[in-house]
């Protein structure tokens, strides 16, 4: 038995209750329908139709067989719609895996953007450690610094700058680092998981890299700058997320002369042609946003509705 399709062609021998009828709308010869009609018959160990000079009747058995065989046939239909529609359509939902380290103001400046263009579409962004991405659920990755990994396409996304700062009282209080080896001597509040703002800070070519310490760390970068801001330690982490306080004074830039180069921030995912369209959307739009002058991005979102940008 083959499944699927003999039901499927069950249903259209009982339809057009003619043999050589079915075998044409199924683009079969109607030997081929009859074989398999036997073979059918001989499945199940009873006669599914009862063949007569003009036309074809259903048995018992055969018009049971169609009654059970409809929903099932129906079922299958919508499932094909469904998960055909899942190539085509933007909606779902969407789950990006995020390193702790990469820039909130960046990355939520790129999702609600995205969120304003698909409103049917829903969010699930999470902070991921490192580690193995076969070993976490996700559309698309965005991940700083080299990636390794044959089995995804990678494709970088944009460069990401980064800044060593502390707030005034703790400069007053602990002295300036002139060069990074001084930090060794310092308070330093280190994101858990990053590529940059860990255990290891590097610095331009010939600084190399600085093993820091100090009793404050954390896997979320925003309580790492709140420390900042108290005056309890060093921060290193994007140039983006600290601007306002460093305009304001709140936080001071230190060591500027040896920040490294920006960093490369990553996007993964599957093989496109293994992609839904909620994610293959997301590469295109993501691509383009991030090569769009900032005023470009702005503007577009005040254009569209408040309501329809609001992330939930």
């Amino acid at each position: 038995m083959n499944g699927l399709a003999d039901l499927r062609m069950f249903s259209e021998i009982a339809r057009s209750q003619s043999m050589v009828s079915a075998a044409n709308r199924l683009g079969m010869a109607p030997a081929t329908i009859s074989g398999r009609l036997k073979a059918l018959e001989d499945h199940y160990g009873v006669a599914l139709v009862r063949r007569t000079t003009r036309s074809l009747l259903l048995t018992e058995e055969g018009k049971l067989l169609l009654e059970r065989a409809r929903p099932v046939l129906s079922g299958f239909a919508d499932l094909e719609r469904d998960m055909g529609g899942r190539r085509t359509a933007v909606s779902g939902g969407l789950v990006l895996s995020c390193a702790a380290d990469i820039s909130r103001v960046q990355l939520l400046s790129l999702v609600r953007s995205f969120a304003c263009a698909h409103p049917n579409l829903h969010f699930s962004l999470r902070f991921d450690p490192p580690g193995s991405l076969h070993e976490i659920p996700f559309d698309a990755a965005l991940r700083v610094g080299p990636v390794r990994d044959s089995n995804l396409t990678i494709r970088k996304l944009f460069s990401m700058e980064t800044v060593t700062c502390a707030a005034p009282a703790y400069l007053t209080g602990h002295g300036i680092p002139i060069r990074p080896a001084d930090l060794c001597r310092h308070e330093c509040l280190r994101l858990d998981g990053s590529a940059f703002a860990g255990n290891d800070w590097g610095f331009r070519e010939g600084e190399g890299t600085v093993s820091v310490d100090g009793r404050f760390r954390a896997s979320d970068p925003a309580t790492l700058k709140n420390f900042a801001v108290q005056g309890l330690g060093i921060l290193r982490t994007a140039l983006a997320d600290v601007e306002t306080e460093l305009a304001s004074g709140l936080l001071v830039s230190v060591l500027g002369a040896f920040e490294p180069e920006p960093q490369t921030v990553c996007l993964l995912s599957d093989s496109r042609r293994r992609l839904p369209a909620r994610t293959s959307e997301f590469i295109d739009f993501a691509q383009a946003h991030v090569r769009a002058p900032l005023g470009v991005r702005e503007t577009v979102s005040m254009l569209l509705p408040g309501d329809a940008c609001e992330i939930m």
